[in-house]
């Protein structure tokens, strides 16, 4: 019997320190993705001030989208995460704004629950160029997700999708 508890000790004390070193790693990795973004586009577009950062995850592409003040003025700087495709920068003030965003989700989508909203950069098609979009992932009907993307510019219907959980 003391054998059992022993090694029923052993390996649940082996899966928390391995968990726990795959989290420590994973996080840290993604960490310094960002940090090497930043540097990207401080030395490109003289950044003064980073205000967020996240990773966008595109049909054709991964980015990471800086919110940031180049000038006085908030700016979005897309840097490709296979730093071979070119970055990007959009002035804020040329599109809608995630308050704009939030306001076209209740008068449009009506969810059951809003997952996340990020600015991204997607394709219509794989021939097609980048084009700046809001997607908005939400929930509805249960355990159905939703993709909706809008067009930064102007807000108009870019694509969607679902997927069920």
């Amino acid at each position: 019997m003391k054998k059992i508890i022993y090694g029923a000790g052993t390996f649940f004390l082996g899966t928390i320190i391995i968990g726990a070193s795959y989290y420590y790693y994973v996080w840290n990795e993604h960490g310094d993705e960002q940090n090497g973004s930043i540097a990207f586009a401080k030395e490109k577009y003289e950044l003064t001030e980073v205000e967020n950062t996240e990773h966008y995850y595109g049909s054709y592409g991964a980015f990471d989208v800086i919110e940031s003040k180049v000038d006085g003025k908030t700016r979005y700087i897309f840097v490709p995460l296979d730093k071979e495709g070119e970055t990007r920068m959009l002035d804020a003030d040329d599109g809608w704004s995630k308050q704009q965003v939030k306001q076209y989700i209740e008068q449009e989508l009506n969810p059951d629950q809003i997952v996340s909203i990020r600015l991204g950069l997607e394709k219509f098609k794989e021939s097609s160029s980048f084009t700046p979009v809001w997607e908005i992932v939400y929930k509805k009907d249960g355990n159905a997700y939703t993709f909706h993307y809008i067009r930064f510019e102007d807000g108009t219907f870019f694509k969607a999708y679902k997927m069920k959980q």
